[in-house]
């Protein structure tokens, strides 16, 4: 099922899972009663047989979802390139932290570890740049799942083969 007006994705089986609408209702129901849920996200009655209107909102909001899932993927890739860009320039300041005062290695002479600018610097934008590629992925993961859910909705609405 999906809200006509904010188009989100509401499975069924884990709502009656959790609950069932039977169990609710006091009293006897019978086959023929329409069951309607309250969208998550915007509040709103979902239910099933929407008419002709109700599937233009829904279409109308299926192509805002699929515009948010185009600006989630662009963040994304733009978070995984600054990322990796990071990652690269943390590499390079790794690299620059073996000095040969130290014997090209990461400690002095005592055995301790040399707390070098350059070593400093190679942590941080390490941990920045894993930071920005994780959030990043999830980001275009989340655009790319986002987008092809609703232009599968959107073709199915268009070829008229879109049921409630």
């Amino acid at each position: 099922m999906y809200c006509t007006h904010c188009a989100k994705h509401i499975d069924e089986a884990k709502l009656e899972a959790k609950q069932s609408s039977f169990a609710l209702v006091e009293g006897e129901i019978d086959e023929n009663a329409k069951i309607a849920y309250v969208c998550p996200r915007c509040g709103h009655l979902v239910h099933d047989g929407i008419d002709e209107e109700e599937t233009k909102s829904l279409s109308r909001a299926a192509h805002a979802q699929v515009q948010r899932a185009r600006n989630y993927f662009a963040s994304g890739m733009g978070m995984v390139s600054l990322g990796a860009i990071l990652l690269a320039i943390a590499i390079l300041f790794f690299v620059l932290a073996h000095k040969p005062t130290n014997g090209y290695t990461l400690f002095d002479a005592s055995g301790n570890l040399a707390m070098s600018a350059e070593f400093l610097v190679s942590v941080i934008l390490g941990l920045v740049s894993v930071i920005l590629l994780a959030t990043g992925g999830v980001f275009v993961v989340h655009g790319v799942l986002t987008k092809k859910r609703n232009t599968d909705l959107l073709r199915d609405i268009n070829n008229g083969t879109f049921v409630q």
